[in-house]
């Protein structure tokens, strides 16, 4: 069985796994609604960014809608998505603390640099396969012969490369797969104990759900996939709410709502306070029952 982590630790047994699963979306909601009323709108006052806050505020604004997304995902049927939304979650986390700690502004011009390189990789590829088959019938793809031969930017693009992720052994340029160079787990780590553990507890989880395979799903029975989609909500929500800290802090937002940092503290909780709520009221139910007897 999966277990739950965080505030839901409060003693439930009383519960079942749905009522569980129940009052973790409740938080999801919440934390979507704080965001759509209170975040995004201060956002989006903001004019003139620096390439660093442009970064963060991108990065939180994809993570926002994916908090709506999940938000719009009620049913324990769509835990596969919740899934692919909680690690995509994580994921741009761990972007933004890299962005936030950027001192020298070098992972800054990295990420916005990594979309070009990315974009030439992928047409090359596309106008490659085309090439090598001729008789593959396949959509117009001038646009994309143009993308990858308009003059200078193969060259340009190579030496970004080089000069950022440095190149092979063989020297030639080091495609890289994330913009930071490094895979998940390696980002992870660098980011201290607190991230790590966060990966390991949960990353392969919710992995199982976006890979081909059968391990997400051999052996569970449907109880398991409902305290699946209940993990998935209380990771989410973890995650958003600690990106929620960081950008409110690099776009000096946490000046402008004083008790930001409450806020977010109570919204945290709320599945807590959701299922000692429900425990409460069967309590009630037994006491009654116990007087009438």
């Amino acid at each position: 069985m999966v277990a739950f982590d965080g505030p839901e630790k409060a003693d439930v047994s009383d519960l079942s796994v749905r009522a569980r699963v129940e009052a973790f979306y409740k938080g999801t909601l919440e934390v979507s609604k704080f965001a759509g009323s209170v975040m995004i709108p201060l956002l989006r006052g903001q004019i003139g960014l620096k390439d660093k806050e442009k970064a963060i505020v991108g990065t939180y604004f994809r993570m926002y809608l994916w908090i709506r997304s999940m938000a719009a995902m009620s049913s324990t049927s769509h835990f596969q998505a919740a899934a692919a939304a909680a690690r995509s979650l994580f994921e741009l986390l761990l972007d933004m603390e890299i962005l936030a700690g950027d001192k020298t502004g070098q992972w800054v011009e990295r990420f916005h640099v990594f979309p070009e390189v990315e974009k030439f990789r992928v047409a090359k590829n596309l106008v490659s396969f085309c090439d090598s088959h001729p008789n593959i019938e396949m959509r117009n793809i001038s646009h994309r012969r143009a993308f990858i031969k308009k003059p200078g930017r193969r060259q340009r693009i190579y030496q970004s490369i080089v000069k950022h992720w440095g190149v092979t052994k063989k020297g030639r340029p080091k495609r890289p797969e994330h913009w930071t160079g490094e895979k998940v787990q390696k980002r992870a780590h660098d980011l201290g104990p607190k991230y790590e553990k966060l990966y390991v507890r949960v990353y392969p989880l919710l992995s199982w759900y976006i890979h081909s395979g059968s391990t997400g799903y051999v052996d569970f029975k449907l109880e398991g996939l409902e305290a699946c989609f209940g993990v998935c909500h209380s990771v989410a929500q973890e995650v958003f709410l600690e990106a929620t800290l960081i950008c409110a802090h690099e776009m000096k937002i946490s000046k402008v709502v004083e008790s930001l940092p409450k806020i977010i503290d109570d919204l945290r909780h709320i599945p807590a306070k959701v299922l000692t709520e429900k425990q409460i009221r069967i309590l009630k139910k037994a006491q009654l029952r116990s007087s009438t007897d």
